[in-house]
């Protein structure tokens, strides 16, 4: 910073703006000060960085299990500082879940090839009449399958395995898509009650956070130790004698699982942020809010990144 002495007016070099005091209006640049460049002042700064960037972290983590519907609450209020943003939760819960589905070698979110013949909007009841779309949407990735196979040389079990390697990278990196695709039915579904479309991206953002960090905890259980810890719901819900309802309501043994968190969370979080609304409207809204997300991360996200994977191996 230089410093008009005649005026006590600093000048910022990074904008060139005239001002007082110890920062730039225009930009927030600092006013520097020779201590500023020692080397006490320099290891403080970085202390300062790690301890103010672990503090927001372990603070927004803890909201994001703790009190659900909380952070975002805060950030439509404009109360932002005291903790991490959005994408920053979101960034540090895909590198906890890339790591951790790494060491286990597998993820529910990673397709293999001929996944996309299983999962379809057609599945779900009022849906079904859709079927020919469904078939419509495997036979061209089955085309656009057999174009690469040709193209690459190989035989069918080298070609799956290669697939599932590039799936498996590009799984990790694709899945910052959900929050764009889920947010924007979230916001559809909340119009009336989401003031801004980015409320409900950020709402997004916080819930597939505690998404995967979930979902990575719990593979940890299921992949590495085998420990089944939702078998016990399971095992009573899939009952020949209620079995009917189940999967009338909740769908497949795996759909519901996700549904065994997904609904508490979002439930809590709608609660929290639409404090006027009634237990039951939310309760209705976060039941058909939760399985439409499913269907977007688990049918419409891995078709989609079979598609993406297809064009982009090599």
């Amino acid at each position: 910073m230089r410093k008009d002495n005649n005026h006590e007016v600093n000048t910022c070099p990074s904008c060139k703006t005239k001002f007082e005091g110890k920062f730039c209006h225009n930009c927030g640049e600092k006013v520097f000060h020779e201590k500023d460049y020692t080397i006490k002042k320099f290891i403080e700064q970085t202390v300062d960085i790690f301890t103010h960037f672990d503090g927001k972290f372990v603070r927004s983590i803890k909201y994001i299990f703790t009190k659900p519907g909380f952070l975002t609450q805060q950030n439509m209020q404009g109360i932002r500082v005291k903790y991490a943003k959005p994408m920053q939760i979101f960034l540090l819960a895909n590198v906890l879940f890339f790591f951790i589905t790494h060491i286990i070698g597998v993820t529910d979110y990673t397709p293999n090839i001929g996944d996309e013949k299983f999962g379809a909007i057609s599945s779900y009841y009022i849906f079904k009449w859709l079927s020919p779309l469904d078939n419509w949407i495997v036979k061209q990735i089955g085309v656009l399958k057999d174009i690469k196979l040709e193209h690459f040389g190989i035989n069918v079990n080298e070609f799956a395995n290669r697939f599932w390697l590039n799936s498996y990278i590009y799984s990790k990196s694709f899945i910052i898509l959900l929050i764009p695709f889920s947010g924007t039915a979230i916001y559809l579904f909340f119009k009336n009650r989401f003031k801004y479309f980015s409320n409900a991206l950020v709402f997004t953002a916080h819930f597939v956070s505690f998404q995967l960090i979930v979902f990575s905890v719990l593979s940890i259980f299921r992949y590495r130790y085998e420990i089944n810890v939702f078998q016990p719901f399971t095992w009573l819900l899939y009952h020949e004698e209620v079995r009917p309802v189940t999967e009338f309501f909740f769908g497949s043994k795996f759909e519901l699982v996700h549904m065994l968190y997904w609904i508490p969370y979002l439930f809590i979080a709608f609660k929290r942020i639409f404090q006027d609304e009634s237990r039951l409207l939310i309760f209705i809204k976060t039941y058909f809010v939760a399985r439409i997300l499913f269907f977007i991360t688990f049918i419409f996200y891995k078709k989609l990144l079979i598609v993406l994977t297809l064009l982009l191996m090599h």
